[in-house]
């Protein structure tokens, strides 16, 4: 039995669909499961929903359940993986809906510009940690500048519903710093309008694009919060089965990040922007009842 359930991750994991930046999110086997069943858990990391790199750094798992009992998992070398995917499971044994939270702690990086105004890399570090005098500048326009550094923390959140889920659960938040809740009851993804609210620090963030995608569909649904940090995407499809996976990003939000100087050419005014960037996700999907519900 557990040899056919991991072709069916198998099947399920390499369905891909890209998304623009790096990110976490964990998309279970199924989105209902029974008593006595057992529930598994693929982690993806990368660029993509089918995982393009194992997480690195510090990376954890939460099962959160109905009545309040919560399991901690940590990625390390212990961990089972299938290909860059670390693989979680548990014996489902009480009823309620699971919340399933993620944890990446994706190093620091800083991107600095070498050509005006585009042409670039990516050093690994804070801008702080880089030595900058130890680079090899050949090549170098003399207004090369560093556009931004950041520590990223990447959150993620999905659910799994056994016999008597409270639904109304998804709808309040677990507490990350930059956060999705699912305003709309999530048994109706996949049915029309669907509406979100971000949070940040606990607090509704507005003017923040959340970026909604079909699993195996490179269209994106896009919208941009309100002051109450609410947006509505449209989450409809006619398939018998869908999962999408939702994202916000708070990139160089001035609210999060600062402009500060930093190392640059001698014909260089630019300032760079550092502090965090933080990236959550929420994954929804069409099977949260239990089938011929």
């Amino acid at each position: 039995m557990r040899k056919i359930l991991l072709c069916m991750v198998l099947l399920m994991l390499f369905s891909p669909a890209a998304v623009n930046a790096h990110q976490i999110f964990v998309r279970p086997l199924s989105g209902f499961v029974n008593i006595g069943d057992v529930a598994i858990l693929p982690m993806a990391a990368g660029h993509n929903t089918s995982g393009s790199e194992m997480p690195e750094g510090l990376t954890n798992l939460t099962i959160i359940r109905q009545d309040g009992g919560v399991v901690d998992h940590i990625v390390n070398d212990k961990t089972d993986t299938m290909g860059n995917y670390p693989i979680f499971s548990f014996d489902v044994e009480h009823p309620g809906l699971y919340t399933i939270t993620s944890y990446n702690g994706g190093g620091s990086w800083t991107h600095i510009i070498t050509n005006p105004p585009a042409t670039g890399y990516w050093e690994a570090g804070t801008v702080d940690e880089i030595d900058f005098d130890a680079i090899g500048k050949a090549g170098w326009a003399k207004d090369w500048y560093v556009e931004r550094s950041y520590p990223l923390h990447t959150y993620g959140k999905s659910f799994i519903a056994g016999p008597d889920s409270d639904y109304s659960i998804a709808s309040k938040p677990v507490g990350h710093i930059l956060e999705i809740v699912p305003f709309t009851n999530i048994t109706e993804a996949g049915k029309g309008d669907f509406q979100f609210q971000v949070l940040y620090q606990g607090k509704p963030f507005s003017d923040i694009e959340l970026i909604a995608q079909k699993v195996g569909d490179d269209t994106k649904m896009r919208g941009t919060t309100d002051a109450e940090g609410k947006v509505s995407l449209n989450l409809s499809t006619t398939d018998e089965f869908r999962e999408w996976v939702v994202v916000a990003d708070t990139l160089m939000d001035t609210r999060v990040v600062e402009a500060k100087d930093a190392p640059r050419g001698e014909a260089s005014n630019e300032k760079t922007f550092v502090g965090p960037v933080y990236r959550a996700t929420v994954v929804l999907r069409t099977d949260f009842l239990k089938p011929d519900e």
